[in-house]
């Protein structure tokens, strides 16, 4: 029969959703308060964070539960386009672009064609084309595809959720990592400051560093 309680989460998967909630409530406080929305892409890129923080958000509850962890992995695909939307949007988007979007026309490029244009216009070290290998596992688990079918039933066949706590830490950290790259350019674009000595966005890139230090070494 069907069991929708997977039981306690384990103290590493607890652990890890505390540190990304840290996080995420650090971000929170620390990105402008107001901005002056005197372009699209100001419009857009903000939207596109806000958005980014409630999927965050929704992503660390649901698999608080220890029962919704198929939708939390779910919800990682979107945000990640999301993402890569908003930092193409600033960094990559030709004016007929943006008049598209702004008109909710069909304009982004794609996943990958964004990561590589957002790649050839910010130093960003290879961090947007490190999604490659995982397109298709990503829209996967957004679509009810295998990755989620497979995870479905336990190893006697009974239909019981069997996601690894590994994959979940892994969704957490990389969707962690996403918030974090777009704040700290919505520091700066917001702000108009675009220096690397933006307050905001130094502060923001120091508590991960603080907390995620194997990541930014």
């Amino acid at each position: 029969m069907p069991v929708l309680n997977a039981g306690p989460i384990s103290d590493a998967l607890k652990a890890e959703i505390g540190r990304s909630i840290e996080m995420h409530t650090f971000v929170v406080r620390n990105v402008p308060d107001s901005f002056t929305g005197d372009t699209d892409e100001k419009m857009l890129v903000g939207g596109y964070l806000s958005l980014i923080l409630e999927h965050h958000g929704a992503i660390l509850h649901l698999f608080q539960t220890g029962q919704f962890d198929g939708s939390a992995l779910a919800l990682v695909r979107p945000l990640i386009d999301a993402a890569y939307r908003a930092h193409w949007v600033y960094s990559s988007a030709s004016p007929e672009n943006i008049t598209k979007l702004r008109n909710g026309e069909k304009c982004d490029p794609g996943l990958i064609n964004m990561a590589e244009a957002v790649e050839r216009n910010v130093d960003a070290g290879g961090f947007f084309l490190s999604i490659a290998p995982y397109i298709n596992a990503l829209h996967g688990y957004t679509h009810g595809g295998l990755e989620q079918l497979g995870r479905r039933f336990d190893a006697g066949g009974d239909i019981r959720p069997t996601y690894s706590d590994g994959e979940k830490r892994e969704a957490i950290r990389a969707t962690t990592a996403h918030l974090i790259a777009l704040a700290v350019a919505w520091c700066q674009i917001a702000s108009g400051d675009n220096s690397a000595d933006n307050q905001n966005a130094m502060a923001i890139s120091e508590e991960y560093r603080k907390l995620y230090p194997s990541a930014s070494a």
